[in-house]
């Protein structure tokens, strides 16, 4: 009896340590990891980093951010079209409702205007600035 309350608590700390340590890196380290890889121009690694994040924390602050950076970085570094277009609407399928307005409309205007040459853009200055304003420099106007 006296081995069976040794062996009883020791195999509850190992199940627990080894389920502890299976869970890998979190969401905020996997985010890190791809926008440092996206700093260095390693723009295949930083998709999968981030595509890692999407599928193993959906719900997490991060991953909104996370599957609109995969369109952008399809759309704007390795022009592969196709895949950027599937996680543009991945993002607003699943994560326009919670997402900032911002985020939202350049995944739209993204989606809308993949694959154009910047001069046959009409309305290039509804895109959003940091501030979510429209540019209006780009209608002709001032800044000040």
């Amino acid at each position: 009896m006296k081995r069976l309350a040794f062996i009883l608590p020791l195999l509850v700390i190992l199940t627990a340590l080894m389920i502890g340590c299976g869970k890998g890196p979190g969401a905020d380290a996997l985010f890190s990891e791809a926008k440092a890889l996206q700093e260095e121009a390693k723009f295949a690694e930083a998709t999968a980093k981030y595509e890692s994040l999407v599928q193993q924390f959906p719900k997490s602050s991060f991953a909104a951010q996370s599957q609109f950076m995969i369109g952008f970085i399809y759309a704007n570094e390795l022009k592969d079209l196709d895949k950027a277009k599937v996680a543009y609407e991945a993002f607003l399928k699943n994560y326009s409702s919670s997402s900032d307005s911002g985020m939202v409309a350049s995944a739209r205007w993204e989606l809308d205007n993949l694959g154009k040459d910047i001069n046959e853009i009409k309305d290039l200055s509804l895109v959003p600035d940091v501030d979510g304003e429209a540019d209006a420099s780009a209608e002709g106007g001032t800044e000040q």
